[in-house]
């Protein structure tokens, strides 16, 4: 099928890559996603960066099949059909590998008879499947088992394995004016030897590495080619590696740092890696979570000098992406605001924030109309808040109320859950509070911000809801402002602190203050934003840049500037979305609408239109800075969403390093 509907999972992995954030010693990544349902392989994938768009190629299952390639978007796109095509009629037995090279992108694959046949793209996001070429060696050569490729002096350079049992081959291969290749010699790779082939990287030096598996003792080997002078390094083993399949080696994060990365031994199907710079020597091996599991060689695909992706063909045959970033999320300040940025306020700054944040989970409901309430119209996250703080959130919203004799996160239509229509109760107040406790005693730097709003007094009044906190945190985890405004507080007086507001209500000794949501407020903290209660994303877009163009000139000193992107039910989804139609307690006049409703106007959940929604956020953002929509006097300091995860610290971090915030 030329064109494959991957809306979802491309959604999850380019926008909300990250979502769930892992720690592996000293890199960070997202759990696997399927990105390309419809695609199945044997063979390694590849995937490349061409000019901002991604392009993924793999061949069908089978001990042969056809060539794919598949143009995946952007990181900021925001139309997520994947483009594929089929090189014609060509088949190969060997996963096809990219090189960009000047400006072209080559897809390349060794055919059935040996050679090596290549395309070339005929715009930035397709290519030319109609015009296949075919490389000629000087030599006439047969290749075997896969190839791989970069370049050396804007020249291409592929490595492969000959049609001998243990020989490796390399060849450095000039182009013409139109990117057609030129013949060129093959050399075969002199005293090393390998059952497979080997994978290429050129040094910042424009010296060629490859990487390979040595047919002696299975160890993952590394060794050096210096084109000019036709001399080759000694052999150097990654630590104690040893590996099945052939081992990959590329720079990561736009830098001199190399990434190892290979299959275990025999039925060792977990993923092993190192990094070191160019010169070191990678010892320190690591085996990344039994989710990267695969029997083929991976692809890795760098995005910046903070983040790249990796590519890899799962047990069940399906393709799967990850995305790597060499910070952890859960110490973002400590490695970009300080100690730097120390010196500045709140307002300097812009921090990630999420939105009825304890709403992750559905412990119970209530209303009116408790029995249509359920996870689909309730939750607005997709994650608890202990792990939103690892994934680098750092300002949350929060509505207690009192569910079962506890203290619970809720979202409800009315502030009193007797007085609601309907509403649930999420995550446990006081799981909440022992996971920001345990977060700011591992992490010294980090601060947090928490507000509450929508007390019921009946329920949850404000001062019992401040006392519940000061008993479980402690007063020296919060942070009392001794009657500072929030643009005299510096940054290094916040490190390792929570920062409480409360909606109109002040603790008696400051440890919690109070805050408004007005154009002007002379409370300790006022949030200046724009709610757009709309489930259309046009309509959202539009009443934010209006609410940016009317701050210009500046706000007041006690003012932080919010960025509200919600996508919102109507009071009509909101009742009638994502029920069963079979709930005993309602009668089946009320079911037979939900069914009619859902069918006819295609409810979405609210993490639905959070993730369809979140996808314009990255790209309007930076249209708007561009354009001075968004400029110093009115930049955000919260960038505040549903469905929040890694993805949006990483933008915030984005953001930071911006000439508006500095």
């Amino acid at each position: 099928m030329k064109v494959l509907k991957v809306i979802a999972a491309l959604i999850y992995f380019i926008i909300f890559a990250g979502l769930i954030s892992l720690h592996a010693q000293d890199l960070s990544f997202s759990q696997p996603i399927n990105f390309l349902p419809a695609a199945h392989t044997d063979k390694a994938i590849d995937i490349t960066n061409f000019k901002g768009g991604y392009f993924v190629t793999w061949k069908d299952a089978g001990s042969t099949g056809n060539i794919h390639v598949s143009y995946i978007g952007n990181q900021n796109s925001t139309n997520f059909s994947a483009n594929e095509a089929t090189a014609g009629n060509e088949e190969s037995a060997y996963a096809p590998v990219f090189r960009v090279v000047n400006n072209h992108i080559y897809a390349l694959w060794l055919s059935t008879d040996g050679s090596l046949k290549y395309m070339i793209n005929n715009s930035d996001t397709s290519f030319n499947t109609e015009s296949i070429h075919t490389l000629s060696f000087n030599t006439p050569a047969k290749l075997r088992s896969g190839i791989t490729a970069s370049t050396v002096d804007g020249r291409l350079v592929i490595a492969s394995h000959t049609d001998s049992k243990y020989d490796m081959a390399i060849a450095v291969i000039d182009a013409d004016d139109n990117g057609i290749l030129k013949p060129a010699d093959l050399q075969t790779i002199p005293g090393k030897k390998s059952g497979e082939y080997p994978f290429v990287v050129t040094l910042s030096t424009n010296i060629i590495r490859i990487c390979y598996k040595s047919s002696s003792d299975q160890g993952v080997y590394y060794s050096d080619f210096d084109p000019v002078a036709k001399t080759w390094s000694a052999d150097v083993r990654v630590g104690k590696s040893k590996t099945q399949v052939s081992p990959a080696v590329y720079h990561s994060f736009n830098t001199t740092r190399l990434f190892y990365i290979w299959k275990g031994y025999k039925q060792d199907n977990h993923l092993y890696y190192a990094t070191e710079t160019e010169q070191g020597r990678p010892n320190n091996e690591r085996v990344l979570p039994d989710f990267f599991t695969t029997t083929n060689p991976v692809s890795i695909c760098t995005v910046d000098d903070k983040k790249f992706i990796l590519a890899f063909v799962g047990m069940d045959k399906k393709l799967y992406l990850s995305y790597f970033t060499n910070y952890n999320p859960a110490r973002w300040m400590e490695d970009f605001l300080f100690p730097a940025k120390g010196n500045l306020t709140l307002k300097d700054i812009v921090i990630p924030g999420s939105h009825d944040a304890g709403m992750s989970a559905l412990n119970g409901t209530g209303g009116a109309q408790a029995g249509s309430i359920n996870p689909c119209n309730t939750l607005t996250q997709t994650q608890n808040i202990g792990s939103q703080l690892n994934a680098g959130l750092r300002m949350f919203d929060l509505r207690v109320g009192k569910y079962k004799n506890q203290f619970y996160i809720k979202h409800s239509s009315s502030d009193c859950m007797g007085d609601a229509i309907g509403g649930g109760y999420g995550e446990r107040f006081n799981d909440i509070l022992d996971s920001v406790k345990t977060f700011l005693d591992h992490h010294k730097k980090e601060f947090i911000i928490l507000t509450f709003s929508h007390f019921c007094p009946t329920e949850a009044s404000a001062s019992n809801v401040a006392d519940s906190i000061v008993s479980v945190l402690g007063k020296d985890h919060i942070y009392n402002n001794k009657g500072k405004s929030i643009d005299q507080i510096k940054l290094n007086d916040l490190a390792g602190k929570v920062l409480i507001a409360f909606e109109k209500y002040s603790y008696p000794d400051k440890m919690i203050d109070s805050n408004s949501m007005a154009d002007a407020g002379k409370t300790f903290l006022n949030f200046r934003r724009k709610y757009a209660a709309t489930n259309q994303i046009t309509n959202l877009v539009a009443a934010e840049e209006q609410f940016f163009t009317s701050m210009k000139d500046g706000v007041s000193k006690n003012d932080l500037i919010r960025l509200d992107w919600q996508l919102t039910q109507s009071s009509e989804e909101a009742a009638l979305v994502c029920n069963d139609f079979q709930n005993e307690d309602l009668n089946p006049v009320i079911n037979s609408v939900m069914l009619l409703t859902n069918v006819i106007k295609k409810n979405q959940s609210i993490t639905d239109l959070a993730i369809s929604g979140n996808k314009y956020i990255i790209a309007k953002v930076n249209e708007w800075i561009k354009a001075g929509i968004i400029n110093k006097n009115n930049k955000p300091n919260i960038v505040y969403v549903d469905a929040a995860g890694a993805w949006i610290t990483d933008y915030c971090i984005q953001l930071n390093s911006k000439p508006v915030y500095n």
